[in-house]
């Protein structure tokens, strides 16, 4: 019954625990020993402090997409105010082509592609890793687009409570509260859970669909709301021969579902639940006097979504549940050698990945029909093998690093109904074989300077709904080949600090990825259907320019260039600009502090877009502002208040030149995906404290 999935959903969320890394802190920890961004490719740490700290919980950073904003080619695409779908967009790469990780857990399952962000609080994460070009060998293969790790707070130091209340515009509020401390046995130990949630309704201008309209009336955005929960727990420890960790992460949310931003676009109230819960453990032995270092994890991973609407007729009742479980082991093999900072010369890794997919669709129930639940639903399963060799080779005391390896993935996709026996005809397999070389190299020229040059292939394997169908409106294609890419980029970094007090590190990095086999949903009369549309190019260069005088004033600037091309089989495409990309963006940040008090403000200006593959829906350059005011920490409870004015400006339309219409200038609504529409000015409040 379609009841069944959506009961189990809830009843799961907050009862499982799993495994993660074969690693003492999860699957990052491997990237987390060595030196922060001084690797062979190019990589963004994005730190989140605890409350009285920079970049703290707030009540604007409701989710990752929040704290994403502005990051080096990076570029994140909104269907609305906050709590509604956001994708990244990674140096051109789609949002279902950038693999997510918490603590090196993949959330990409077989049923889906993209990892919607609002659905990652921040409340329990420490730090972010984004992985422009080539990622760890744990990551895997598909990382096609980058990727981008969340990893979650650690227990350090003495034990710590904190707390953060938030309200803002559009009926926002917040409530979050964390316990993480370590422990004189070196228990570490972190717990956190957070309640936020919005009515989401916000004023913004439409054009009624129509362009050459000349005007723009004010409308309502409606059934925006969400109300989410969220709960982490994280124990660990590390000892002189290894460690062990304990996860668990669960997400319940309720939330509407808003149509474009047209008057009655969008019939009925559809509502979304969702619920996800996180599993993972694992640990790690060191033998050999430390050369040796065995490590083993395992995860679980269960998500379920209910979208209902009885507004219509007939009544829609589609649900979905998703299940992924992972065990992964990881050899280590250093030499005796080491290097002034103590790394070993050389150090060889295998890497064994072994996963299962589950996914079940309740949703196989084409209008007119009335009687869904008799419908039949459908099992897509998929079983993912990975081996993985690589090391990292440093010549010359570290001076140069060298970083070979190499994936072969096997994997086999099958398809059948849940109900009655199956018969041969009914039960539908795919495989696939997969090989992906990559290198990457560092070279320090001299102190603060170094190069990067790096180039790998990687892949992403094709979403059950993609190769099944769902035996309704979205027609099966077995025929269909995984998409590949290559990646390639060359960069580097400098650094000085000509004074105690003053610092500068500029990084600047070219890079291309032309994509083969590009998978694409197109219109096959009256459904829909995923092929094989040929091949897209996206290359470009970026520029990080990050400065701070004492502790008084830091200014951080991004530049990023972007070249795309579509070069798909589909008419109408070819020679196009990948929509949602734009060739400059430009984000500045200036932070000022003066005791305890801190004033930050933003920037952010992209060049104009097209919302769409047949570049008919343009928009024009947009520039956004935004302004933070803080103080604190006071007393001995380091309380700390927050202001976030987002958008000052209230830009809520843009002007461009229409072909048609001659010279003169029309508005259009501010949107980032299609026609849905982003919100104008808007203040959040926030007040944190922690002992």
């Amino acid at each position: 019954m379609p009841g069944c999935a959506g009961r189990s959903l809830y009843a799961l969320v907050f009862v499982l625990f799993v495994p993660a890394s074969a690693q003492a802190d999860g699957y990052a920890t491997t990237v987390r020993a060595s030196p922060l961004r001084d690797g062979a490719g190019a990589l963004t740490h994005v730190e989140l402090g605890l409350p009285g700290e920079r970049n703290a919980p707030s009540a604007y950073k409701t989710s990752v997409a929040e704290v994403l904003q502005g990051q080096p080619g990076l570029q994140v695409r909104a269907a609305g105010g906050l709590g509604q779908w956001s994708g990244a967009i990674l140096r051109g790469a789609d949002a279902s082509q950038v693999a997510i990780f918490l603590d090196g857990v993949p959330l990409q399952r077989g049923g889906q592609a993209a990892v919607d962000l609002s659905q990652l609080p921040v409340d329990g994460i420490e730090r972010i890793d984004v992985y422009r070009s080539l990622p760890p060998i744990e990551f895997g293969i598909d990382t096609l687009g980058g990727a981008i790790n969340l990893i979650s707070r650690r227990g350090r130091g003495g034990l710590s409570a904190w707390g953060v209340l938030g309200t803002g515009s559009f009926g926002l509020r917040k409530l979050s509260a964390g316990l993480t401390g370590q422990g004189r046995d070196g228990l570490r130990t972190t717990a956190t859970i957070g309640y936020q949630g919005s009515s989401g309704d916000f004023p913004y201008l439409s054009d009624g669909g129509l362009l050459y309209a000349g005007r723009l009336v004010e409308l309502i955005r409606r059934n925006d709301d969400f109300d989410q929960l969220s709960g982490d727990v994280r124990v660990s420890h590390d000892g002189p021969r290894g460690g062990f960790f304990v996860s668990g992460n669960g997400l319940l949310k309720m939330q509407g579902v808003a149509g474009i931003g047209q008057a009655a676009s969008q019939p009925g109230q559809p509502r979304l639940r969702i619920g996800r819960a996180l599993w993972a453990t694992g640990g790690h032995r060191l033998l050999g006097a430390g050369r040796i270092r065995l490590s083993g994890d395992a995860h679980a991973l269960t998500e379920g979504s209910a979208l209902q609407d009885l507004a219509i007729v007939p009544a829609a009742n589609y649900e979905q549940l998703g299940i992924q479980a992972g065990v992964r082991v990881v050899a280590s093999f250093a030499s005796v050698g080491e290097t002034s900072r103590q790394l070993p010369l050389r150090r060889w890794q295998l890497v064994l990945d072994g996963r299962y997919e589950r996914f079940v669709s309740y949703d196989l129930c084409p209008a007119p029909r009335t009687s869904c639940g008799q419908a039949a639903p459908t099992e897509s399963q998929r079983l993912r093998l990975q081996l993985a060799a690589g090391g990292d080779l440093r010549f010359s005391d570290d001076a140069l690093l060298v970083q070979p390896s190499v994936h072969v993935l096997a994997a086999r996709s099958r398809l059948q109904p849940l109900s009655g026996s199956p018969t041969a005809d009914q039960v539908v397999d795919g495989d696939a074989l997969l090989v992906a070389p990559r290198v990457a190299a560092r070279l320090h020229l001299r102190r603060g300077l170094l190069v990067r040059l790096g180039g790998g292939r990687f892949v992403r394997l094709p979403t059950f709904l993609e190769l099944f169908g769902d035996r309704a409106f979205f027609r099966p294609n077995l025929e269909l080949r995984p998409e590949s890419a290559w990646a390639f980029e060359v960069g580097g970094r400098l650094q000085v600090q000509p004074h105690p007090l003053f610092s500068l590190e500029v990084e600047v990095h070219a890079f291309a990825r032309p994509i083969d086999d590009l998978i694409d949903v197109i219109r096959d009369g009256p459904s829909l259907r995923a092929r094989n549309v040929g091949r897209a190019l996206a290359a470009g260069s970026e520029a990080e320019l990050r400065t701070s005088v004492a502790d008084v004033l830091r200014v951080q600037l991004n530049y990023s260039f972007l070249h795309t091309r579509d070069e798909s089989d589909v008419p109408g495409r070819h020679g196009n600009t990948l929509p949602a990309r734009p060739a400059h963006a430009l984000f500045a940040r200036l932070e000022a502090s003066y005791r305890v008090f801190r004033i930050t403000y933003e920037l952010d200006l992209r060049s104009s877009v097209f919302l769409d593959p047949a570049n008919a829906r343009e928009r024009p350059p947009r520039l956004l502002h935004a302004l933070s005011l803080s103080a604190g920490p006071y007393t001995k409870a380091r309380l700390s208040l927050a202001l976030d004015l987002r958008n000052l400006a209230d830009t809520r339309s843009v002007d461009i030149v229409l072909p048609l219409a001659g010279q003169q200038a029309r508005p259009v609504p501010l949107s980032d995906l299609y026609d849905y529409p982003l919100p104008g000015r808007s203040l959040y409040a926030t007040v944190s404290g922690r002992y």
